[in-house]
């Protein structure tokens, strides 16, 4: 799936038939589940309604609402959990694909063009820890150690997991061995006096 139904149509196939909106979401068995126990449930509350008529309209009334409340509820609820991490997971793939855009411009040598899009990123997500550690290989690269040091420092913040430590330890030492930017020495002639 691509992409996501819109959310009217969602909500409007499962006020119809309860289950429906997680077929259009792909889960066709739970959804199938759900409207079965609605039908199995619309069909108890009227046998019950036919068969035991001294229950009393009210009681027969009272079981359908609590159960039609119980499964469209439960179902909405479903619904709407679905579509959230169905949501989630396209916007993850979405952002992979960004992502993998700043990697090929960073390995064509474009570093402007990658840092800007990890930049883009972060300002979508600012715990982006795979946006912040491209940011300081990118520092490194262009021989800014102390922004690099910084975007290292809050990748390791970030990485609660310790997923991307290879990577950090690699840096920092691909970091300790760059020399420090060459310094020009500015030598000052002393100057003689003119003669006489």
């Amino acid at each position: 799936m691509t992409r996501l139904p819109h959310p009217a149509a969602l909500w409007t196939a499962n006020l119809l038939v309860p289950g429906a909106g997680l077929v259009m979401l792909g889960r066709i068995v739970s959804g199938t589940v759900i409207g079965v126990l609605w039908g199995a449930a619309l069909a108890a509350v009227l046998l019950a309604g036919f068969v035991w008529r001294d229950a009393g309209r009210t009681a027969v009334l009272l079981c359908f609402v609590a159960s039609a409340v119980a499964l469209y509820g439960g179902g909405q609820i479903v619904v709407y959990l679905r579509g959230q991490a169905l949501a989630n997971h396209l916007a993850g793939e979405a952002r992979d694909a960004v992502f993998k855009a700043a990697l090929v411009a960073y390995l064509a040598g474009r570093l402007d063009e990658s840092e800007k899009i990890c930049k883009d990123l972060l300002a979508i997500d600012r715990d982006d820890v795979e946006a912040t550690l491209q940011l300081a290989t990118i520092a490194r690269r262009r021989g800014d150690t102390r922004a690099a040091h910084r975007y290292l420092a809050r990748t390791r913040y970030l990485d609660d997991e310790g997923r991307w430590d290879f990577e950090v330890e690699r840096e920092l030492s691909a970091l300790a061995e760059t020399p420090p930017p060459a310094v020009q020495v500015v030598t000052l002639a002393r100057r003689e006096p003119p003669p006489g």
